[in-house]
């Protein structure tokens, strides 16, 4: 960040992101459980429990270790567990903002918020799986103002 730049929201995405996934590891690990202590159809089985709980732990890191950070001046995204990527976003080149949110989503109380943009390199940017709570979508728009009245920079579209 630089000297005027300060740091207005950072956070991550909700687990709720894995629910399809941990509702399929669970069935998965009670059908190996059934499979070799009720059956007893392949006693050496109990330890392929471990693929899906290594799935499971796989999964959730992947969500934990993706950041998402709005600054006075950019958003920043980074993902990656082992290697990581940051992509940098000039709030000045935000065009338009949408907010999706699908049932699942409402009736957890998150959102999906999708920015278009002038950036050539990531034309779309979604930060999703947030608490609708923080009212992320209405700082985003604060700051995107912000910064084009700082530059002096405006949308002009051609036809």
């Amino acid at each position: 960040m630089t000297g005027t730049e300060q740091r207005v929201w950072s956070g991550s995405p909700s687990q709720f992101k894995n629910a399809f996934s941990f509702f399929v590891a669970a069935l998965l690990t009670l059908g190996i459980l059934f499979g070799t202590l009720v059956v007893r159809f392949w006693p050496p089985g109990i330890g392929f429990i471990a693929i899906p709980i290594l799935y499971i732990f796989f999964k959730r890191l992947r969500v934990r270790s993706q950041l998402f950070e709005l600054t006075s001046e950019r958003l920043l995204i980074s993902r990656g567990v082992l290697s990581r990527t940051t992509d940098s976003l000039e709030l000045y080149r935000v065009k338009d903002m949408r907010i999706v949110q699908p049932l699942a989503l409402r009736i957890m109380g998150l959102e999906n918020i999708m920015l278009i943009t002038s950036d050539e390199n990531s034309p779309t940017a979604i930060i999703d799986h947030i608490p609708k709570s923080l009212h992320l979508a209405d700082q985003i728009r604060a700051h995107v103002e912000a910064c084009r009245v700082a530059k002096g920079t405006r949308e002009v579209e051609l036809e």
